[in-house]
């Protein structure tokens, strides 16, 4: 018993050298795939960014939005999160089919505009809810003394909680996104391509390189622009609050 608790202590604090030598095996053994499909490396990728990127900016608007506008109101909270919570119930293959009647006579039931309008409905929950909390959990005192001094609500609002709630809100931006990067995978199942056409090819074809290449390149990009995101969540932190969030 205590050998295994030890071995899983050593797992534990080495988790990410054992990652890190794991994915650059499967990197070693895929080099042949990843010669041989070379051209559709960089489509594929620009294709699933591009859902990415297309989603995230309206889901942040949207998410942040509700968030500022329920953080004052429980019975708001209540209503707005419990929906948002019951989208992210929803298979997204489920989702997507659901959209399929709304979006054909328009042109767009399968393809790109389903996947985008998925995306950024199940990023709502992660960016309403940490936009809530960060609010919520700024100091009363702090409020107290800045209505004190003169100041208006929304200079309240945008001078002293959405700065000191930054780092909690962007911390759900970062979920919401790495998610996206999971759910854009389904996606190419209605023909709006990514990286899960390999997963889904592969399995149809029984080919197990292109499955495990495609799970390795959608682990790596999601990886990525966490990465990138918690540079960008530092930088755009006040410098004073930087040492309490350690990214």
């Amino acid at each position: 018993m205590k050998i295994a608790i030890h071995i899983f202590r050593w797992i534990l604090s080495h988790i990410r050298l054992i990652i890190a030598v794991i994915s650059i095996a499967i990197g070693i053994y895929l080099i042949p795939f990843f010669l041989l499909y070379s051209d559709q490396l960089l489509i594929l990728g620009y294709q699933h960014l591009r859902m990415i990127g297309l989603a995230m900016p309206p889901a942040i608007g949207i998410g942040v939005g509700l968030g500022i506008w329920i953080h004052q109101s429980h019975r708001r909270a209540w209503i707005v999160l419990g929906m948002a919570s019951i989208i992210m119930t929803i298979p997204s293959i489920a989702l997507f089919g659901a959209m399929i009647p709304f979006l054909a006579p328009l042109g767009g039931g399968v393809g790109t505009v389903p996947a985008v309008i998925a995306l950024i409905l199940y990023s709502q929950l992660p960016i309403i809810r940490n936009t809530y909390q960060g609010l919520k959990n700024v100091e009363p005192g702090v409020m107290k003394a800045a209505l004190g001094m003169g100041m208006t609500r929304r200079e309240i609002l945008f001078r002293i909680q959405l700065p000191l709630a930054l780092p909690v809100i962007f911390a759900g931006i970062r979920i919401a996104v790495v998610m996206g990067v999971g759910i854009a995978a389904v996606a190419a199942y209605i023909g709006a391509g990514g990286y899960g056409r390999w997963i889904f090819g592969g399995i149809r074809r029984t080919y197990p390189q292109m499955v495990l290449a495609g799970a390795l390149v959608i682990s790596l990009l999601a990886i990525f622009l966490d990465t990138l995101l918690a540079r960008l969540q530092w930088w755009l932190t006040p410098a004073p609050l930087r040492n309490y969030h350690p990214y």
